[in-house]
């Protein structure tokens, strides 16, 4: 199994707006088929109404249609018959004349389980998310055994902008229906937007504070980029004051990346910081166990136990809080090589320490039971420290100590009496531990000034990464091979770059199931960003098959028509996108491209004016100019010329300067014996 792991940056979840479109038509007869009307006492009905069910069920939709309108004629306030009716349109994609047979239905019967549902369904279809909700609200209170419906609600309140609602209604119907792929995958996909939201919001309040440049290094480490995550690493600790904790991340980055000797000195820089950081104190005991120094690791872990065990279980993988949350990755070959070789030295040992190493080992050699069975035989001294009461006195030292499971167990049920400036160490406390949704709870709890501060922000962020992935791993248990985790396995193949192997993935999932909203366009969007133009325009055709408005679909394929100059094509499918989203700059300047390519100058520059407040590099502010140049405003144009000369040279320098870094980062010593898998 591939790791699990989730970028909060815009790039990766851009466009899963539109969640869910066609898993439909297979439901058709689920929710008509089962029901028994209550029909008028009349045989002449009766009769019409069985040949309808009758045709509908051969797909003789003329016949259907004539023998519903017939049953109708008779008796007008039949409201099945005005259902049933509105579902033969359905299937025959004449939606406009579907939802009004709807809605007669309802005024009819509004509880009428089937015309709520297809009616909620028709307004997610016109990208009216607000007027589906009360119909699939009435539907799945119906018919809450149907997972249609609460994917459908669920479509429908994300499309509103409750993406907080929508996750809510996703976990309860998790509790209906456990193991359903798409309600775990779009689960993830709805923690993903709500991180990215608290990404954003921390982005705005305080752009260049050292817990954004946190996050950024914690989203390009989940992304595989340990380059950049190191960047933005040493960004934070350049900026004051000095927080704990950054330097154990940026440990664990160059840990990852073979850069023992680094991985050691920002544990050390880490402990000097913050004494009693389990992880740190984990982590540099790890690192003594690669290198072969025995008691230096058993030293480390000793005191990491004393201060929380199971918090320094969790942080080698050896631990499960919540499912499937913690997993050790392996060591390179030759470092595990390395280690057990020191299996026989711990043996023997009574130490709990010896014990947490063998674990260790046995985990690294694939045997969870045996880690398990020497996790078990483990005595630990509970610390004097360890108090047990739940007082503020005792809370507050407890997390000064970094005795974060003893937090948990007082919490949240101590959350009303905890002061105001404890509330967020203890949200910390509770994520460091596993427990992601009672850190989101209290933070819920913070006062108003509190919520918005970039601490709060950056929490949040992080316990709706972990929440995501959680929900990912309980996908990937639930069917690993099914289309979902294929489509799954091809995000984060995407995120990481590996086009080729994102392709293949999303192929797979095709082939399981080629109805599954977003899958094609994805294909679509990197055939085309490796110039696959023709098969690209296949795929992007497929997705507007199902959703003729997914923005990103409508956006690329127009693209590849901007590219080979047919602007008259490009020019109606970029309108499209942006109706479907009319916040997102890159159409505007594409737009823009595409009025210049028409030669119409003023729509050009109405577009690319818009567009320059996301330029970062001046091509933009360029674009601009020679539509000035060509309107003949000249001092407009050299404005602009100049903006986007000065923009350019910034970007250079910039780029210049992280090319310089990134060479000094690579060129960190790497560990001669670990090799490559």
């Amino acid at each position: 199994m591939k790791q699990f792991s989730i970028d909060l940056n815009r790039s990766a979840i851009r466009h899963v707006k539109q969640s869910l479109f066609f898993i439909l038509l297979a439901s058709v007869s689920q929710f008509v088929g089962g029901q028994t009307p209550a029909m008028p006492a009349s045989e002449a009905v009766n009769a019409h109404f069985t040949a309808a069910q009758k045709a509908q069920r051969q797909d003789d939709y003329a016949t259907a249609e004539r023998e519903y309108h017939e049953v109708i004629a008779v008796a007008p306030e039949f409201a099945e018959a005005h259902m049933n009716l509105g579902l033969v349109y359905q299937l025959q994609n004449r939606f406009g004349e579907a939802m009004a047979e709807f809605s007669q239905a309802l005024k009819i019967k509004p509880g009428l389980t089937g015309a709520n549902f297809f009616l909620g369904v028709d307004y997610c279809k016109l990208g009216d998310g607000a007027a589906a909700l009360p119909h699939l609200r009435s539907a799945v209170r119906a018919n809450p055994q149907r997972p249609e419906t609460w994917l459908w609600l669920a479509t429908a309140q994300q499309m509103s902008g409750g993406t907080q609602a929508e996750a809510t209604t996703l976990k309860h119907a998790l509790t209906v229906h456990p193991q359903n792929i798409d309600l775990l995958y779009l689960l993830g996909q709805s923690y993903e937007r709500l991180g990215k939201t608290e990404v954003a919001g921390l982005a705005k309040i305080a752009p260049a504070s050292s817990w954004s440049e946190q996050l950024l290094g914690e989203s390009y480490l989940t992304g595989g980029d340990w380059t950049f995550a190191v960047i933005r690493f040493q960004n934070a600790l350049a900026l004051p004051p000095p927080r704990p904790g950054i330097h154990v991340e940026m440990g664990e980055v160059l840990l990852r990346a073979r850069r023992l000797e680094a991985a050691a000195r920002e544990f050390d820089q880490e402990l000097q910081l913050d004494s009693n950081n389990v992880r740190a104190l984990v982590r540099r005991g790890e690192v003594k166990l690669i290198q072969g120094d025995a008691e230096a690791c058993m030293q480390d872990w000793a005191r990491a136990l004393a201060i929380d065990a199971p918090q320094a279980e969790q942080v080698l993988g050896l631990r499960e809080i919540g499912f499937g949350d913690a997993a050790s990755e392996r060591l390179p070959e030759a470092w595990r090589d390395k280690a057990e070789k020191l299996a026989a030295w711990f043996q023997d040992r009574p130490d709990p320490a010896a014990h947490f190493a063998m674990a260790f080992l046995a985990l690294q050699a694939g045997s969870s039971s045996d880690a398990a069975a020497k996790l078990a035989s483990m005595t630990l001294t509970k610390s004097p420290a360890a108090s047990g009461v739940c007082t503020e006195r005792a809370l507050r030292s407890e997390l000064n100590e970094h005795r974060y499971s003893e937090v948990s167990r007082c919490l949240p049920g101590a959350t009303r009496n905890l002061p105001g400036s404890l509330r967020i160490p203890a949200a910390q406390a509770l994520f460091e531990v596993g427990k992601y949704e009672d850190s989101l709870k209290l933070l819920s709890t913070l006062a108003e000034k509190d919520a918005h501060s970039p601490s709060a922000y950056y929490w949040r962020a992080r316990c709706y990464e972990k929440l995501a992935m959680v929900a990912y791993l309980h996908l990937y248990q639930a069917d690993p091979d099914s289309y979902r985790v294929h489509q799954l396995l091809g995000d984060l193949d995407a995120v990481k770059g590996d086009d080729k192997g994102a392709i293949e993935e999303y192929r797979a999932a095709i082939t399981q199931k080629p109805s599954v909203p977003n899958l094609h366009y994805s294909l679509g969007h990197l055939l085309w960003k490796n110039l696959q133009t023709e098969e690209a325009r296949t795929e992007f055709d497929a997705e507007l098959a199902i959703n003729p408005r997914h923005a990103g679909a409508l956006h690329d394929l127009g693209n590849t028509y901007l590219l080979e100059h047919q602007p008259e094509k490009a020019l109606p499918l970029l309108t499209r996108a942006q109706n479907a989203e009319p916040q997102d700059p890159e159409l505007h300047r594409d737009l823009g491209s595409c009025y210049t390519q028409l030669r119409d100058f003023r729509r050009a520059e109405a577009e690319f004016k818009i567009a320059v407040a996301a330029d970062e590099d001046g091509s933009v502010h360029y674009k601009l100019a020679r539509v000035y140049q060509t309107l003949g405003e000249k001092d407009k144009a050299a404005t602009e010329f100049a903006l986007s000369a000065q923009m350019n040279h910034d970007s250079h320098r910039k780029l210049e300067q992280r090319t310089d870094r990134i060479k000094n980062i690579q060129g960190l010593a790497e560990d001669s014996s670990a090799g490559n898998e």
